[in-house]
Formats: structure tokens, C-alpha cells, sequence
């Protein structure tokens, strides 16, 4: 085992068919997700004149993971699992991504959406990219593979070795901390998940098993409840309680799997629905957060993927991810990567143009962030600061920022209103501007009093919410957001008519090695305007030519 360069070498010299070494190491240090320390391994298989005839080299980590009823714990400190669900796949070469690609994947989740755990659905992945979970500290949740259906006796036999396989080959990894050993949303089979609970305790009695469901109350044989949560559907809870969803609450619960199918979201989709997307995630991830109830909440999924012909969108594409299946980043993927401290992340929901919303009134216009507030600006004045609504998402570490202000204090400074009449007449603006003539009765007292204390018409009312929120007029508007973390500005976007676009061009890795297999890497071409806003309805064709030995994959 080695630690800073030295190595232990335990060596059995005499012949036998098996044997046993161990070894201590009293100053090794944890492995976690901040600090993911690794130690190696190595076997040597010796002849008897003391020849190296074979050795085996493996990566591991000192850590403790526990499921109890009220969450999971890291090296005894309790670790909320957020997190997304992973298909192996990539576009055009389907399963067959060499190692650059399975590490990447790894690092998209950890250092860009600032995931600490991930789960394998539904059946064991690269170790490339198990590798590179516990170079980075990321936790994983993996399961034997299956969907839905269970076979006969024989199939039961060979599922029962494909776990054994899963675990001898596995369990090494610090990363894992759960095994899956029911095959997905499947229906209870007591006796079949028995034994495959008997086999993992076996081989593994240190790691937890659990077994992903769509079932309510089903039978609960392994030591977690894991359970896809497709409940919410934008106006009601995110989740369903604990009691309502696991027999034994004695015994952790675990969100599986959420969103996903019930709101398919394109890259391409307008503002509002890629806005939306985005709230659902937060209202989920803050459901599981709220009641300590949850040890996590895993999210469907990481990136939009192939699938079956009855269950795309005519195109055989599941839109369910936060990322495109090319792994760039869709709206919701920002929900995800500002639950954390470490990494100012700031975006913005709209592009501010009105044609882009309902009735061509902004409404409400989110900042999924980890700032502390933010500072809006219009045409350079200072309109508003917001803050992360707490009210709306108490319990999510870093809440979304939204803001429907933008009016600021244009009324007694620009119309020369007086301090009583704008006190009325801004949040019935505001809320005529959401509502029109739907709006709640208050609304309507503050517009009519309001009208009273200015002297204003209704027509009056209406030109001002045009010239305010809706934005129309011969003056272009300018908006700039300003994102402060303890008093200083960290994140800043501008939204304003696009006066020029470019191409953004990033590659991930700018060397290919042919090693094993041949290598492979993404070149990311993304149009942007002047400000670095990137343009969702961008359709200008591109061609890309390669040099050398070399090849564009697809298309």
C-alpha cells in the first residue's frame, strides 16, 4: 500500500493455494469528497526462488459510509447526497467511449455541476469512470443491470452472477457507497432479492444495499429505500414524505430518480419552459433537503440520451437531461452547480426580450446562483437588488434569486409621481404585468388607489407598464445583473439586443493519445452575442473540416 510515494509490499513466499496479509497503516487519512486521498495496492504472485511470476495493482480509499433513518453519513458526518443519474452513452458511438471520454464525464459532474454523488442506472459503468470518481471525490451508487423485467429461474441465476461479478470487480473503489440489488423498477420478488441481498452482505458486509422503485410500500428487504419520485408536476410538493412512500422508517429513503419525463425540456425550448425545467429541479432538490427524511436526491439525469423508438420525441432522443446529450449545459444544469461555496456560478433565466414570454411581459426573471444578491441595472441605472428566495425554497443551500422589479424608482424620478402614488401603482404594475386584468383583488385596490392619488387613467397605467416591463418603445433596453459573495462583485451578465454573434470554441482535451483503443475529444462550438449570452435559436450551419489523422465522429 503506498501513500506519498512509499510502497509496502506483502509477499507469501511459501507456495499456497491462498492466502492473507494484513497491513497497517495508523497515519492514513480519509478519503471524502473534499479530500478524496487514495492509496494503492500491489499483489505479487512469487515463484519459489522469490520471482515475480504475476502482479495486481488496485486504488482504494479509508472511509466509513452509513445509511441511517436520518440520512447518510460520511466518515460520520452526515453528507446530503445531490446528485444525477448517468447513462453510459454518447452520440454516434453509443457505449463505446474510450477512457478520456468515461474520466470527462466524471469531471462534468463533480467541477462544472458540482454534483457530490452520482448513480450508474442501471447497471455497472466504465471503471475509467469509476476511476476518476475516486480521484475526485465523487459518490456513486451503483447497481447490477436490468429494467423492469424479471425471467425465469435461469435468468434469476445469471443476474445473481452478474452482481457477484459487480462486487468482486467493485468494491474496491471508495467512491461506491451503495449497491443496487434489485433490478430497476421492478415488482417484488422476495425470495430473488433475498438472495441477491445474502450475496452482497457476503462479499460486501460494509457497504448498504438498496434497490431502485416506482413502488410505494413494496417490500423493503435491503438497507435503503430507494424510490423514483416522479410526483411533482410543477404545483404541488416537489416529494412525497417519507411515510407516505417506505414501509420501514426505521431504514433510509433515497430519491432514485426525479423530473425527467414529466417535463422534457430542449435546449432549443423557450425561456419559460427551459426556466420552469430549471424550477422543478429546485423544488424537487428542495423538497428532499427540507425534512432531513431524505439522505438524497438523485435527479433524471445528467444528459439527454438515446432510446427506443415509443419513448422520444419522434426522434428517439430523451430530453431529460440538464445537458444536451453533448454534455453542454442546459438551464437546470445551473441549479445544480450553485449548491456549493467554492465557485461563483450566476445565470440568468431570460434573455430579456419580450418575445420571448407570454402577453411580451417578462414576468418574473430568475438567477440560479450562489451570490449573495443580486444588483440589476437598466440602460446603466440601478433598478433593484434581490435576494435568494427563501421563501419559495427554504431549504436548498444556495435558493434561486428572482426578481419581477423593474420599475425601481423610474416613477417618482422619470414620471414625477408622488411617494404615495408610486407606492400603489409599482406592485400593481408589477402584478398587471403577470396577471393583466386576472390579477388579484388587491391589485386591483392598490391600482385604484393609486389612480386616485396621481390623478392617472387607466390607459395611463397600461403605457407605463409597456414602457417599464414590457420594454416596448424606440429606447433599447440594456440590462445588467451583478452578482455580489460577501460584498464583492463576482459574477456579472449584460442582456441586450444582439448586435453580434461568434462562434465560442473550447476543447475539452487538446491532445489525442491512441493508446488501447482510439481517443477521442469534444470541440464545443457555441454562438454567442456580443455579451458572451449564448443563442438557443442559433441555426447558422457549420462545417468542420479535420486535418491529419484524425476524424469528426457523426455528421
Amino acid at each position: 500500500c503506498s501513500s506519498a510515494g512509499e510502497t509496502l509490499v506483502c509477499r507469501q513466499l511459501p507456495p499456497a493455494e491462498s492466502a492473507e496479509c494484513r497491513l497497517t497503516l495508523p497515519d492514513a487519512a480519509p478519503w471524502d469528497t473534499e479530500h478524496p486521498n487514495l492509496y494503492r495496492c500491489i499483489a505479487e504472485l512469487l515463484d519459489a526462488e522469490g520471482q515475480v511470476l504475476h502482479s495486481r495493482e488496485t486504488t482504494f480509499g479509508f472511509r466509513t459510509a452509513m445509511f441511517r433513518a436520518d440520512g447518510f453519513y460520511l466518515n460520520g458526518k452526515k453528507t446530503f447526497l445531490r446528485g444525477l443519474n448517468r447513462h453510459q452513452s454518447y452520440p454516434y458511438i453509443g457505449y463505446a467511449a474510450p477512457e478520456s471520454l468515461q474520466r470527462q464525464d466524471a469531471r462534468i459532474l463533480k467541477n462544472e455541476l458540482h454534483c457530490n454523488a452520482v448513480r450508474t442506472s442501471h447497471y455497472p459503468q466504465s471503471q475509467y469512470f469509476l476511476d476518476e470518481c475516486d480521484r475526485l471525490g465523487l459518490l456513486v451508487f451503483t447497481e447490477l443491470p436490468g429494467w423492469q423485467h424479471i425471467g425465469d429461474a435461469a435468468w434469476k441465476d445469471r443476474a445473481c452472477a452478474m452482481l457477484q461479478e459487480m462486487l468482486l470487480q467493485n468494491r474496491n473503489h471508495p467512491s461506491i457507497i451503495l449497491w443496487g440489488v434489485r433490478i430497476n423498477e421492478s415488482v417484488d420478488d422476495d425470495e430473488f432479492y433475498t438472495r441477491t441481498n445474502k450475496i452482497a452482505h457476503a462479499l460486501d458486509p460494509s457497504r448498504a444495499t438498496s434497490g431502485v422503485r416506482y413502488l410505494e410500500k413494496s417490500h423493503l428487504i435491503e438497507d435503503v429505500y430507494a424510490y423514483n419520485d416522479f410526483s411533482h408536476n410543477g404545483s404541488n410538493a416537489g416529494a412525497k414524505r417519507k411515510k407516505d412512500v417506505t414501509p420501514d422508517l426505521s431504514k433510509a429513503l433515497l430519491i432514485s430518480e426525479c423530473n425527467g419525463h414529466m417535463y422534457p425540456t430542449k435546449p432549443c425550448d423557450d425561456a419559460p419552459h427551459r426556466q420552469e425545467h430549471a424550477l422543478r429541479h429546485a423544488r424537487v432538490l428542495d423538497a428532499a433537503y427540507a425534512d432531513g427524511e431524505h439522505a438524497g436526491c438523485f435527479g433524471w439525469c445528467m444528459f439527454d440520451y438515446a432510446t427506443h423508438k415509443d419513448f422520444g420525441s419522434g426522434d428517439r432522443i430523451c430530453y431529460h437531461g440538464v445537458t444536451d446529450m453533448f454534455r453542454v449545459p442546459k438551464l437546470a444544469a445551473a441549479l445544480y452547480a450553485s449548491q456549493q461555496d467554492d465557485t461563483p456560478v450566476m445565470e440568468i433565466s431570460s434573455s430579456m426580450d419580450i418575445g420571448e414570454h407570454p402577453g411580451s411581459q417578462l414576468g418574473q426573471v430568475y438567477a440560479f446562483t450562489n451570490c449573495d444578491y443580486i444588483k440589476l441595472y437598466k440602460n446603466g441605472v440601478y433598478v433593484s437588488t434581490a435576494y435568494p428566495n427563501k421563501k419559495a425554497f427554504p431549504h436548498l443551500p444556495h435558493p434561486p434569486v428572482f426578481t419581477d422589479d423593474f420599475i425601481g424608482d423610474a416613477l417618482t424620478e422619470k414620471e414625477h409621481l408622488n411617494e404615495t402614488a408610486a407606492k400603489f401603482l409599482k406592485p400593481a404594475l408589477v402584478a398587471g404585468s403577470k396577471y393583466a386584468f386576472s390579477m388579484p383583488k388587491k391589485y386591483f385596490l392598490m391600482a385604484g388607489l393609486g389612480i386616485v392619488t396621481s390623478g392617472m387613467k387607466i390607459g395611463d397605467m397600461v403605457s407605463l407598464v409597456e414602457k417599464y416591463i414590457g420594454g416596448w418603445g424606440d429606447e433599447q433596453v440594456s440590462y445588467r445583473f451583478e452578482g455580489y459573495k460577501d460584498g464583492q462583485l463576482v459574477k456579472t451578465a449584460v442582456k441586450t439586443a444582439v448586435a453580434e454573434t461568434k462562434l465560442d470554441v473550447r476543447v475539452d482535451n487538446p491532445e489525442l493519445v491512441e493508446a488501447d483503443t482510439y481517443d477521442v475529444t469534444r470541440v464545443a462550438l457555441t454562438a454567442v452575442d456580443q455579451n458572451g449570452n449564448r443563442l438557443p435559436f442559433a441555426s447558422n450551419a457549420v462545417t468542420v473540416h479535420v486535418e491529419g489523422p484524425a476524424e469528426v465522429i457523426g455528421p
